[in-house]
């Protein structure tokens, strides 16, 4: 796996990672590194779900071994290992409604 450090952040994208956001997102090279940031910071983790969200990101963990830090982050789910972004996943239709609500739960609560 190739890693892409950057030099003055704490997040590192994997040149997978970087390809999934642009393939996947639609963000230019510039927006990557932000928006891996903001998934790292403000994305709701596996522990603040509950139900057959909870139970998705089990299978999403079991199956993607490699990463150890999951967040759900504007509907996409992002794979980190520590804080290395992996790659970037598509939120299934059905959990949508119960990770908007989460989000802005968690955004009420920062405030």
């Amino acid at each position: 796996m190739e890693v892409i450090k950057v030099q003055t952040s704490e997040v590192v994208i994997t040149r997978h990672g970087a390809k999934r956001v642009k393939e996947r997102i639609g963000l230019g090279k510039g927006s990557i590194q932000k928006n891996a940031e903001k998934a790292l910071s403000f994305g709701i983790t596996h522990a603040e779900t509950k139900g057959s969200l909870h139970r998705y990101l089990d299978g999403v963990y079991l199956l993607k071994e490699c990463s150890n830090n999951m967040r759900v982050y504007n509907r996409m789910v992002y794979l980190f290992r520590g804080n290395v972004l992996i790659t970037v996943l598509p939120l299934p239709q059905k959990y949508l409604a119960c990770a908007d609500k989460l989000q802005k739960n968690k955004k009420v609560e920062d405030l």
